[in-house]
């Protein structure tokens, strides 16, 4: 009872509590319904098939999301032939995909991005895609394409594939977005086999089709059927959730622990205000585990209110954050919310826990305040720094430092959660040292000031030393505002530079070549360009589960790139002819290759061809591990989309509209390209500041209040002691305005130390210059914030109390 009306009578004190568990508990179950929504789906193309049979899966630990090895020709012939013997399987039918896309009016329309959507007619079985209007392709110039482009049979189309544009003849319609020739035609255009459709008879048992054919492909070839088809997942599908659940999974971490921060700093400094009010309760008998009991209470009581509220908020906005993370491309298209309640038990359960959590350190002070505090008027605060608050910052302190450096050596993927988690430590660390660092800032800041006439500054500067730690707990707030604000945009800052390929290429460029409207340029998009400079980039398997990124360059990219390129062995005067290839220096390493030898490498069709080593570079040579000639890689990859054509020379090439490309110059396809950086920057930091660290802000605001209201008494003595209103409030801004330095500095520190550990990092990693850019427009802006929530904060309850105290001085002074 105690606790419920200590929360009526304070309940001024305890918005903050019930704002940052709110919002907490609504980002909580809002990452959470959308965690739990995105699942691994089978690709809709396969949904009439009950069996299919899977080649060997890529190793997946580089973070790049490969596809599967492709089956050699002879193999896919050889599995094909065995299946279709299998009891029950009326066909066993190879899926090949190739990039395809229509020409309507002139220009490509219904950009794929990633999705490969062209089939042979066979593959229509699998869905199965029936046919809504016309017959199935007969000759090699007809096409089966989806109805939405309202072209009916008979009518002339244009078809873009990896070759360039071709006309073809429509036979007929389907309700999907795939395009269907006839398996002579799709073959040539299609890359290699990875998975076999069992298309069974009528009333066939799935699970005995599937037994069988275990025994046919035997081990390293995986049969799928049931649950199991969701393995069938689209890799680029895969890779955007996987995307998309690392900023979830971020996000749910940050809300967290800002959370914890903000409510355990909340009652901390309530204890520094109640000190009185404990001291009276010890009095009159209260026992230390009754004053705990009493705190736990009004956390609870909190607690209880603000996650029911929080669920109903995160209940509402989850689809709208599914929507987002849709239109950010890190979520696969069609992807809904769906209601559970699991994650609501498990959101508002966490909401009662971050709720006790943060009042446990409060509880067990407020329980040692003894009964003769009661009696205490002074506000200088005896030991601002404990025993065990030393410990605790050494110790936080500590562990940040370890972390960054296990960041700095992380892989990539890993590499931003582990500074996440750094930055975690060094802010609980730093925010434990605070009152020891804050007398020394305070005296440092001030020293410059203590000339200027008026008794403001001095006022300002010696209650900010008095009550140490208010002013840790008003700088707080800040400090983790600012350090997640600028840790997160500074991540999106660090760019690797110093490749001379990439960066060769570029240089004496006058013009570019794009796609438009396409997810890449076919080849006749790159031939409007003679000469230019072009990179095809493909997959190279290279035994067993390992893989490696290639690059297929052009005539004109390598003339121009091999001057700068640092040949550590070998000569790139013998890179000639479609079996020769260069390698980095890291990746003959790894694989145990040597200048001048030839190995055996797997391509994206399944063919293995036998390739010598010509020469072996440095690894800022290149961003790609191995280079080809790009004839080569065309042969063997037949759907591969150039990026970037870079032209030099007068004037700018025009290539036709039908072709999905538009030519640029240099300085607007690099605004172009840094634009689009910068939106899916905006996005994620919109998802991570704007919803786990934005209402820190109101913590600041509500921290400020709470510090604010509470100092009627020291007003009225001050205005006693002659003070005008103005010189009040003057005080109050120059106090607030410290904490808001004081956070942001350290803030600023502690992101400073995390990104350099990153940039460490990736430049050990990547064997390149990493450029570190900080954001200085997010540091501004979050301070800035910051500062004009604190004065506001501040000076309103300030104004409000000096109003309150005016009657009585008028009073004292008749």
């Amino acid at each position: 009872m105690l606790s419920l009306a200590t929360i009526r009578r304070r309940w001024v004190s305890f918005t903050g509590t019930f704002t940052a568990l709110c919002l907490g508990v609504t980002i909580l179950c809002m990452t959470a319904l959308v965690l739990t929504s995105a699942r691994a789906e089978a690709p809709e193309r396969y949904a009439g098939t009950q069996v299919l049979v899977q080649s060997p899966g890529a190793d997946q630990s580089d973070g790049n999301f490969t596809e599967n090895l492709p089956w050699s020709p002879e193999r896919t012939d050889e599995l094909v032939d065995r299946l279709d013997a299998v009891p029950s399987v009326a066909a066993a039918v190879p899926d090949r995909s190739f990039y395809a896309q229509a020409v309507v009016g002139g220009k490509p329309v219904d950009d794929p991005g990633g999705e490969l959507r062209g089939h042979p007619w066979a593959s229509a079985a699998l869905a199965p895609d029936e046919l809504t209007s016309g017959r199935a392709p007969r000759a090699d110039d007809e096409v089966v394409l989806p109805g939405s482009l309202g072209l009916a049979p008979g009518a002339a189309v244009t078809l873009l594939t990896a070759a360039g544009p071709a006309p073809y003849t429509v036979s007929g319609t389907v309700a999907s977005d795939a395009f269907y020739l006839t398996d002579a035609a799709a073959g040539p255009l299609a890359g290699g086999v990875r998975v076999i459709g069992l298309v069974t008879e009528r009333g066939a048992d799935a699970a005995a089709v599937a037994s069988a054919a275990q025994k046919i492909v035997g081990e390293g070839d995986q049969v799928v059927s049931g649950g199991s088809l969701k393995e069938l997942e689209a890799k680029t599908a895969a890779k955007t959730r996987w995307i998309g659940m690392q900023i979830l999974i971020a996000m749910a971490g940050l809300t967290a622990f800002v959370s914890l921060f903000v409510v355990a700093s909340t009652f901390a400094f309530s204890i520094v205000q109640r000190r009185r009010e404990f001291g009276l309760l010890r009095t009159i008998g209260a026992t230390p585990r009754q004053i705990r009991r009493m705190m736990y209470g009004e956390a609870l009581g909190v607690g209880v209110v603000a996650a029911a509220a929080g669920l109903v908020l995160g209940s509402l906005l989850a689809p709208v954050l599914g929507g987002l993370l849709v239109d950010g491309g890190l979520e696969p298209p069609g992807f809904t919310v769906r209601m559970q309640v699991l994650p609501l038990i498990g959101s508002f359960a966490l909401g009662l826990l971050v709720a006790l959590l943060g009042v446990w350190a409060a509880s067990r002070r407020a329980a040692r305040i003894a009964p003769l505090e009661a009696l205490r008027e002074a506000a200088l605060e005896k030991r601002p720094m404990t025993r065990g608050r030393w410990i605790g910052a050494i110790g936080f302190t500590a562990l940040g430092l370890i972390l960054v450096v296990v960041a700095a050596g992380s892989s990539s993927d890993e590499m931003i959660n582990n500074a996440l988690y750094a930055a975690m430590a060094l802010i609980l660390g730093l925010t434990l040292f605070a009152p020891a660092v804050i007398p020394l800032v305070v005296k440092a800041v001030w020293w410059p000031l203590g000339r200027l006439r008026g008794a403001t500054s001095m006022v300002a500067r010696e209650s900010s030393l008095t009550a140490v730690r208010r002013t840790a707990s008003t700088a707080a707030p800040v400090l983790v505002t600012v350090g997640f604000a600028v840790l997160i945009a500074g991540m999106f800052q660090i760019k690797a530079s110093g490749y001379a390929l990439e960066e060769t290429v570029r240089q004496g460029a006058t013009s570019v070549v794009t796609p438009k409207g396409t997810p890449g340029l076919s080849d006749a998009a790159v031939a409007t360009v003679p000469g230019g400079a072009s990179l095809l980039p493909t997959e190279l398997y290279v035994g067993g589960t390992d893989h490696i990124g290639a690059m297929g360059v052009s005539e004109g990219a390598f003339e121009k790139a091999r001057e700068k390129m640092t040949v550590k062995s070998g000569s790139l005067e013998a890179f000639q002819g479609g079996n020769t290839m260069i390698v980095r220096s890291s990746t003959t390493a790894w694989l145990g290759w040597t200048a001048g030898s030839t190995v055996d490498v797997t391509f994206e069709d399944g063919r293995t061809e036998r390739i010598k080593v010509v020469a072996e570079i440095t690894d800022d040579s290149s961003t790609a591990s191995v280079l080809l000639p790009r004839d080569t890689v065309r042969a063997h990859a037949p759907s591969a989309l150039t990026q970037v054509v870079y032209a030099s020379g007068p004037g700018r090439p025009e290539p036709a509209a039908g072709l999905g490309a538009e030519s640029l110059t240099t300085s607007a396809y690099a605004a172009r390209t840094d634009a689009e950086d910068d939106r899916l920057v905006r996005i994620f930091l919109t998802i991570l500041i704007g919803m786990s660290l934005g209402y820190t802000c109101l913590a600041i605001a509500n921290t400020l209040m709470m510090a604010t209201a509470d100092r009627s008494g020291d007003f009225a003595v001050l205005r006693l002691s002659g003070a005008t209103r103005r010189q009040v409030l003057r005080i109050v801004a120059a106090e607030s305005a410290l904490s808001v330095g004081i956070g942001a500095g350290l803030g600023l520190v502690i992101a400073l130390v995390t990104l350099l550990g990153i940039r460490s990092g990736l430049s050990s990693q990547l064997g390149t210059q990493v450029n570190l850019n900080l954001p200085w427009p997010t540091i501004l802006l979050t301070v800035a914030l910051c500062l004009a929530l604190a004065l506001a904060s501040s000076a309103l309850p300030a104004r409000m109390a000096l109003r309150r105290t005016g009657a009585r001085v008028a009073a004292t002074h008749p």
